[in-house]
């Protein structure tokens, strides 16, 4: 297990900044999901804490040790990649086996590690297949070994799940976090998927332009964004944003806050829309619905509500959030709070 450290980080490809003076810590033992729009840089991120693309500025750190400098053999890491890079000619066991053979490791010491291994990620019965032979999630699970049989102190995985279908994906979800509670090692994973990152991660870093927008846990993060780009990035559907009465500022609430009735309710907020859409989801339902030409999403256990009808929306104050100008929060403790939360009242 290791503590990983980035000190004011920047990585330019020409004239391109891709980060700039970013820093980061993730603790010993953590599951930090890093996510982000494509081209947000957290894949960089990964890569510089491998040193496979080392960073043009700034500091990388294992244990409080500097590492900037160490080639990417010699940072006691492994990396899982979305193409999972396994061998096509060699067997799974051959595919294990090769790093540790690199090493020199001796052969009773490379078969009980390759034993245990392949026991853990469930694919002892297939040693001696080839990757053609299996399935993706079975490939997935080589892949696993092969980092694992490593035993290093970091697990650095990008989008290792991209590739499967949704349900191995589900699957594969509760294999790493089955997995990362046995290893208790730091793992470090990218994704551009807020469902992985918010079932799988002790903390999630989002980032956006190579900035970090919000550290958090998944609770927090989703239940108070500290901006605009979190409020929407964070969520599905999205929050909804709408545009503050008589100022520049805006005020969000999540769908599922959102209460629906043939009669309008006594609440802070209510307003008359028409539903313009209906979409079953099983046990919940999404509606889109307008008013004043602005639309939203609504998320309700309720599905009785049609197409072109007429219902009302409201919603409590404590559900309300507000957003400055500069896209961040203004907080209760704030000046021109209870004056911007009354007017979004307004509506």
């Amino acid at each position: 297990m290791a503590k990983i450290e980035l000190r004011n980080v920047s990585k330019r490809f020409g004239n391109t900044v891709v980060l700039e003076n970013l820093n980061l810590t993730i603790e010993d033992g953590q599951f930090a999901v890093l996510i982000g729009p494509s081209g947000c840089g957290k894949t960089t991120v990964l890569r510089t804490i491998a040193g496979i693309g080392p960073q043009s500025s700034g500091q990388v750190l294992m244990d409080d040790q500097d590492i900037s400098d160490l080639p990417p053999g010699k940072r006691d890491l492994a990396m899982v990649f979305q193409n999972y890079a396994i061998y096509p000619t060699m067997s799974v066991r051959d595919n294990i086996e090769y790093g540790l053979k690199n090493r020199k490791v001796p052969a009773p010491t490379r078969n009980k590690l390759i034993a245990e291994i392949s026991e853990i990620v469930g694919i002892a019965p297939y040693l001696d297949r080839k990757p053609a032979q299996l399935s993706g999630g079975q490939r997935q699970r080589v892949a696993l070994a092969r980092a694992m049989v490593k035993k290093p102190k970091v697990f650095l995985m990008d989008e290792p799940l991209s590739n499967l279908d949704a349900k191995l994906r589900s699957q594969m979800r509760v294999e790493l976090i089955e997995l990362h509670n046995h290893l208790k090692t730091t793992f470090v994973y990218v994704t551009h998927d807020q469902v992985e990152a918010m079932s799988m991660a002790d903390r999630i870093i989002l980032l956006n332009n190579g900035v970090i927008q919000q550290e958090a846990n998944p609770r927090e993060i989703y239940t108070n964004p500290c901006n605009k780009f979190t409020a929407q990035f964070i969520g599905a559907p999205q929050m909804n944003i709408l545009p503050l009465p008589g100022s520049d500022m805006s005020f969000g609430f999540r769908p599922e806050k959102v209460t629906l009735t043939e009669q309008a309710p006594d609440a802070f907020l209510k307003k008359k829309a028409r539903i313009i859409t209906r979409e079953m989801l099983g046990s919940e339902t999404l509606y889109q619905l307008r008013f004043d030409k602005q639309s939203i999403m609504v998320k309700s256990l309720s599905d009785v509500f049609l197409p072109g009808t007429d219902v009302y929306f409201s919603l409590r104050k404590e559900d309300i959030l507000l957003f400055k100008r500069d896209e961040n929060r203004l907080y209760p403790q704030e000046d021109g709070y209870g004056q911007a939360l009354a007017a979004a009242g307004r509506v």
